[in-house]
């Protein structure tokens, strides 16, 4: 089914305030009706996280990484689509909820805000990103330990140490080298010395701590990349303010400060010896994600999108400074693709297009290696308002884009594969948000054309959520 629809805005959409809202009602699985024709190989489930909870007790997140998680479903059987969605029930707020006010973040008063610095016990929110490992699903946050979720259910089993390797932060982008048919991932740990713990997950067996990176500065790691022989971390320089961190000064993204003086860290760590990791340092630079890379002779080429600063965290907010007006948003980021040559240190990056864009997704499948497509989600703005849009650049940079209407704001593509063709997207699935409607849908989009297929509305507003993942039927049922 397409859509042909063609705006052209002569007014400010309204401001998406329930996108940033809490999540009004949670609910076990429930069958939704769309429009348009469901493919026939689009049979499991997508799972999405993102915020859940954004206000309670009088008193709003200063921050949208702050919120409390929850995990929505959609699941595609032979009789159609069912949906469900949870808030993340951590030990934190579970805890909160008891005592009926805030414990564990920055919206806690300050004297409690400082006790929780010093002896432990902020909350593990879990929002960021789930992801499926050995038929067990996990919401992530990159602050602290996997939260194991029910994914039938999606009742909070509750976090995990995964068998006593992680003992404090797991990061939310894991990511696996499908040569290796392992699941890779890192994690930071603060102190006197700030350490960089990088983690081994295979699909079979029992994970392991690769190694520990020693790191020159307390800093915001997000997101790394892998190939087939190599992960690669880019430290950017977006310091902790430890002074602020350790009294406990509000507000969440006035704890860190862009220090481009210091340059970005490039660190290369060989899979098969960690000991022999190679770093050196280029120009400042900040990054979110990471599309893919892979091995090209003795370089290793990166895509990834590049932002000039770490000021994105900052313009962030609890979302409702968010403006449709191009002339008061902040600066887009912008897919690169960066060689790299270990060992001589050498760093080269270029952008592969001007359009603004974030959420690179390659094939899972073939992660580490090389890859083509990319699909993003990207913006354009007409009439001075922006529009928000699925992309796709192929190998040669050529770009394909499905816009949508104007007060329609869309999330992460995530991509459904064939299990059967390592590399083959059958479809795109992303879920819309229209500020006119105050309302949300689901969009089945065809990969090569991003026509859309099929089109669901549903029950209630999804929330804003950062990342999300495809699981085949046959390991969701």
């Amino acid at each position: 089914m397409a859509t042909s629809t063609v705006f052209t805005p002569s007014q400010c959409p309204p401001r998406p305030k329930k996108l940033f809202d809490n999540l009004s009602r949670e609910h076990g699985f429930e069958r939704v009706t769309g429009q348009g024709e469901v493919p026939q190989h689009l049979r499991g489930t997508l799972y999405r996280n993102g915020v859940g909870i954004m206000e309670q007790f009088g008193r709003r997140y200063d921050h949208l990484f702050e919120a409390d998680g929850a995990v929505s479903a959609f699941r595609f059987s032979d009789d159609g689509l069912y949906t469900a969605a949870r808030v993340v029930q951590s030990a934190g707020l579970v805890e909160e909820r008891a005592a009926g006010r805030h414990l564990g973040s920055f919206a806690a008063s300050w004297l409690t805000r400082l006790s929780r610095m010093h002896r432990g016990g902020r909350k593990n929110t879990a929002n960021t990103h789930v992801v499926s490992w050995q038929d067990r699903l996990f919401a992530l946050m990159e602050g602290g330990k996997p939260t194991e979720i029910d994914p039938e259910s999606l009742h909070t089993i509750g976090e995990s140490d995964l068998g006593g390797i992680v003992s404090g932060a797991f990061s939310a982008h894991p990511h696996r080298v499908a040569s290796r048919n392992t699941l890779y991932n890192f994690g930071l740990s603060y102190g006197r010395e700030t350490k960089l713990h990088i983690f081994a997950l295979p699909d079979r067996g029992a994970p392991s701590e690769l190694c520990q990176i020693p790191l020159a500065h307390p800093v915001l790691l997000h997101d790394f990349v892998v190939t087939d022989k190599h992960l690669v971390f880019f430290i950017c320089p977006l310091k902790i303010r430890l002074w602020r961190m350790l009294l406990a000064l509000r507000s969440f993204d006035q704890n860190f400060r862009w220090a481009p003086e210091l340059g970005t860290e490039v660190i290369v760590v060989p899979i098969d010896a960690p000991h022999k990791l190679r770093r050196f340092r280029t120009e400042a630079f900040h990054v979110f994600h990471f599309a893919g890379a892979y091995e090209d002779g003795d370089e290793i080429v990166v895509d990834y999108v590049r932002y000039a600063d770490g000021n994105l965290l900052g313009a962030l907010k609890d979302g409702s400074g968010l403006s449709w007006e191009q002339s008061k948003a902040p600066p887009p980021g912008h897919l690169h693709r960066a060689r790299i040559q270990p060992n001589t240190g050498s760093f080269h990056s270029e952008p592969r297009c001007n359009v603004g864009c974030e959420f690179p997704r390659i094939p899972a499948s073939i992660e580490g290696s090389r890859f083509g497509d990319i699909w993003m989600q990207s913006e354009r703005y007409i009439d001075g308002f922006l529009r928000s849009q699925i992309s796709r650049i192929d190998e040669a940079g050529a770009l394909r884009h499905h816009l949508l209407d104007s007060g329609q704001l869309c999330s992460e593509p995530v991509l459904v594969e064939d299990p059967s063709r390592p590399g083959k997207v059958l479809s795109l699935l992303t879920v819309v948000f229209d500020s006119y409607k105050e309302s949300s849908s689901l969009l089945v989009l065809n990969p090569e054309s991003l026509l859309v297929e099929a089109r669901f509305e549903l029950p209630q507003v999804v929330p804003l959520s950062f990342h999300g993942s495809w699981v085949p039927g046959s390991a969701s049922s």
